[in-house]
């Protein structure tokens, strides 16, 4: 059983490691040095900082690019997609009950940020 759970995080972990990782050579570069949990989480916080700024940024550009009701929608778009992103990840970083969780809950919001940051960025083109 510990085996299978063992196997389990270690697939995880490298699904969710490498999503963003590909496309990311400084998040490539701390995770290949990142040894500990600790570590892996402290490059995955670190990049979703990054990401973050992006979001915010686009979400701004997004706003402002609309009109009305639209306006409104967005709004609460984004209310609920801050939830659900939390709650999903909450759920991704308690899979296992092991230290591998932090790994994946943080892997699962920088995954989820970097994605919504495109997403609001392709709203209203380069």
């Amino acid at each position: 059983m510990i085996r299978t759970s063992f196997a389990v995080s270690a697939l995880l972990l490298a699904i969710c490691g490498t999503a963003s990782a590909a496309d990311n050579p400084a998040l490539k570069k701390c995770m290949d040095s990142a040894e500990t949990t600790l570590a892996m989480v402290t490059c995955n916080v670190k990049e979703t900082k990054v990401q973050d700024a992006r979001l915010n940024r686009a979400y701004k550009t997004a706003l402002g690019a609309q009109e009305g009701e639209r306006k409104k929608q967005l709004q609460d778009v984004q209310r609920l997609w801050i939830q659900y992103r939390d709650a999903n990840c909450a759920f991704v970083g308690s899979a296992t009950g092991g230290t591998i969780d932090q790994v994946n809950g943080s892997g699962c919001v920088l995954d989820m940020t970097q994605t919504r940051a495109q997403e609001l960025e392709d709203l209203v083109g380069p």
